[in-house]
C-alpha cells in the first residue's frame, strides 16, 4: 500500500533547519502553554452566530449549506487518491461536511462535538504526512492511529473537563509544525495556499458579525468555503505527488 505517494527525500529536501531549532522551540512553546495558561472553557457566545436566518425551512441556512464542498472534496480525494492516508483524511473531509452540518442546524456543546471531531481527524492526518514520511508501513500506520487517538482524545477531553487547550494545540500546533517545509519544500505553492487559507478562514470566523454588516453572508459562512478551498489545496497537493502506476 502506498502511504505517501513519490514524495521521498530524493524530491523533498529535509528542513533541518526546522529539526534542530523550531520543533524544539515549539515543543517548549506548546508546554509552556499548558503551564501558563489555565483551563479554557467553551464560550456560550460561540453559538450565536451572526447569520441565523431560517430559509426553506432550514434553521442557520447558509452555515449548514456552506459544508457542501467539503463534501464534493471529500468524494473526489477518496475516488482519486489511494493510500490509508489518503484515504483517511479525506474521509474525515467528507465527515466534516456532515458533523458541521448537524452542529450548524441547532447549535450546542453535545453537536460541537461531532464538528470537531472530524476536523481533528483532517489536522492529524494532514501532519501524518510528514511525520511518516521516512516510516515503513507498519510504522506510518502507528504513528498515524496515534495522532488520530491525540486528535480525538483533545475532543473528549473538551467535552468532559471543558478545557480547550488541547484541542487548541491540536487544531494550531498541526499547522504550525509544517511551516519549516514552506522552505524547502518543492510543493511549496500547494503547501503556502493551504496554510493561508487556514489562517484567513479562523479570521473570518473571528470578524463573523464584521463581515456580515458589509457582505450578503456572515463570517462563519466564509470561514467554511476558505477552509474547503484549503482541503481542495490538499487535494491538488496530494495529485501533484500520486504515484503514475497502482
Amino acid at each position: 500500500m502506498q502511504f505517501l505517494g513519490t514524495m521521498t527525500t530524493a524530491n523533498r529536501p529535509s528542513p533541518s533547519w526546522g529539526a534542530r531549532f523550531y520543533l524544539p522551540a515549539l515543543a517548549a512553546a506548546v508546554a509552556g502553554f499548558f503551564i501558563l495558561v489555565p483551563p479554557i472553557p467553551q464560550d456560550q457566545a460561540f453559538h450565536h452566530f451572526a447569520d441565523a436566518r431560517n430559509i426553506a425551512g432550514l434553521a442557520n441556512f447558509w452555515n449548514v449549506v456552506s459544508n457542501l464542498p467539503f463534501a464534493v472534496i471529500g468524494i473526489i480525494g477518496l475516488w482519486r487518491l489511494s493510500g490509508l492516508i489518503n484515504r483517511v483524511l479525506f474521509a474525515g473531509v467528507l465527515l466534516t461536511s456532515f458533523g458541521s452540518a448537524y452542529y450548524h442546524w441547532l447549535p450546542t456543546d453535545t453537536r460541537l462535538v461531532w464538528d470537531r471531531l472530524p476536523m481533528t481527524v483532517i489536522f492529524m492526518s494532514f501532519l501524518a504526512y510528514f511525520i511518516t514520511e521516512k516510516a515503513g508501513t507498519r510504522a506510518a500506520a502507528a504513528i498515524l492511529a496515534m495522532l488520530l487517538l491525540l486528535g480525538a482524545g483533545s475532543v473528549f477531553w473538551w467535552s468532559v473537563t471543558n478545557d480547550l487547550r488541547p484541542y487548541a494545540v491540536i487544531k494550531f500546533g498541526a499547522m504550525l509544525f509544517l511551516l519549516p517545509f514552506l522552505s524547502c519544500s518543492r510543493e511549496r505553492a500547494h503547501l503556502a495556499a493551504v496554510l493561508g487559507l487556514f489562517g484567513l478562514a479562523q479570521l473570518a470566523e473571528l470578524w463573523d458579525r464584521a463581515i456580515y454588516t458589509v457582505l450578503p453572508v456572515s463570517g462563519h459562512t466564509v470561514k467554511h468555503l476558505l477552509a474547503a478551498m484549503a482541503t481542495y489545496y490538499i487535494l491538488r497537493w496530494r495529485q501533484i505527488l500520486r504515484p503514475a502506476t497502482p
